[in-house]
């Protein structure tokens, strides 16, 4: 970027960091709303709902809880959510959960305070004036979505996701607490770390990246890259869940500030039609794309090579370059996340539609070298293995 010119930088509501800060949060929030809980049944049955409910007990908070959201949340969860609050008079929402929750919580915020069709926002009319109260505890790193000013709604008659955006979106406070995380799936700490490691990369080499979001995205990356292992072989560890907390904050403030790259543009149109977790549609993409950014940035790819701890001294550019991609691949292959369509059992087969989905993202705009269908046909074709 031009840093003789001017630009803005929008930063994430009051953060409650660290052991025990869900009931910091609570105390923090408002006495008088009535609050609606958008969560999973997953929480619920693993207990994580029913432990934040009962701080909200004690600190006499009102509140409904409403479980169903379900991945990639459609509309109709949205709706469900949003006639639930109704129907108990909420006029706040604390979200608990990881990227689907919170998506499904924004999207709720926005219909108690907006008389508009979803579609209409996901056709790009953004989100103006107040959304109602919005509080989150993320109970996955990965997604930064407490930190960002976008919600991802699907839209499941066109199969399409939507990106609901506006500077509203972001929560008025958040609680990351090591507390509401610790024990989650071995593979869903690595595939979601896999998704906060591609939003600080995509967002360190975007176009649109600046020196707050270079040193966001490079704290996270760092911080990923010495961490990440240690969660995802014992997420009983409190302190590795901390750091990779933090981080995924970290990387959500930076790409909502700097925007995101290709691999979440043919990520995402890879999750409407196969219905992959975000997180290893993110890890199937990110090594090739890497390789094929690298000639446009190549100091930038040496710094993420360094975060990431390889000794690039001495080296050209593009050879420090590509040690960071090879470390990319090589921390995948150490969390056993696929890096192939066969070993995640996706029988792929790719239409002109799916690249022409590609090309008019807004991610696609902000990658640091332009794409033609061509190179994103085989960008969509590299994980073929």
């Amino acid at each position: 970027m031009n840093e003789s010119q001017t630009f803005p930088h929008f930063s994430p509501g009051k953060l409650f960091v660290g052991p025990g800060s869900s009931a910091d949060l609570v105390r923090e929030i408002p006495g008088n709303p009535v609050y609606l809980v958008v969560t999973d049944r997953g929480l619920s049955q693993a207990g994580m709902a029913a432990r934040l409910t009962r701080i909200l007990e004690q600190e006499g908070r009102r509140f409904h809880v409403f479980d169903n959201v379900v991945s990639d949340p459609p509309m109709e969860v949205v709706a469900s959510a949003f006639e639930t609050a109704k129907q108990n008079e909420c006029s706040a929402v604390l979200a608990l959960g990881g990227g689907s929750s919170l998506d499904a919580a924004k999207a709720v915020a926005v219909r108690m305070k907006h008389d508009v069709s979803l579609r209409d926002y996901g056709n790009g009319r953004l989100v103006k004036g107040p959304i109602a109260p919005l509080y989150a505890i993320p109970t996955t790193a990965g997604t930064g979505s407490e930190a960002t000013r976008v919600a991802v709604i699907t839209d499941v008659e066109k199969k399409e996701k939507m990106a609901i955006r506006g500077d509203h979106l972001t929560p008025l406070a958040c609680a990351l607490d090591p507390d509401m995380i610790v024990g989650i799936p071995a593979r869903i700490a690595a595939e979601t770390g896999a998704d906060a490691l591609t939003h600080a990369i995509e967002a360190f080499v975007s176009r649109n990246a600046n020196s707050i979001t270079d040193a966001l995205a490079l704290a996270a990356i760092e911080k990923i890259g010495l961490h990440l292992r240690r969660f995802a072989q014992d997420t009983t560890n409190a302190a590795a869940a901390l750091e990779m907390l933090v981080a995924s904050c970290l990387a959500g403030q930076a790409f909502t500030n700097a925007g995101l790259g290709l691999v979440h543009s043919i990520g995402e149109v890879l999750g409407s039609r196969y219905h992959t977790s975000h997180g290893l549609s993110c890890a199937l993409y990110l090594p090739a794309t890497m390789a094929f950014n690298l000639p446009a940035v190549p100091e930038k790819f040496t710094q993420i090579a360094r975060a990431l701890g390889e000794d690039v001294k001495d080296l050209a550019p593009e050879e420090a370059g590509n040690r960071a991609v090879g470390a990319v691949r090589k921390l995948f292959v150490d969390l056993k996340i696929p890096l192939t369509y066969a070993e995640a059992g996706i029988d792929f087969s790719l239409t002109p539609k799916m690249v022409d989905d590609v090309l008019p993202q807004f991610s696609t705009s902000c990658n640091p070298r332009k794409v033609d269908a061509d190179e994103v046909a085989a960008l969509f074709n590299a994980p073929m293995g």
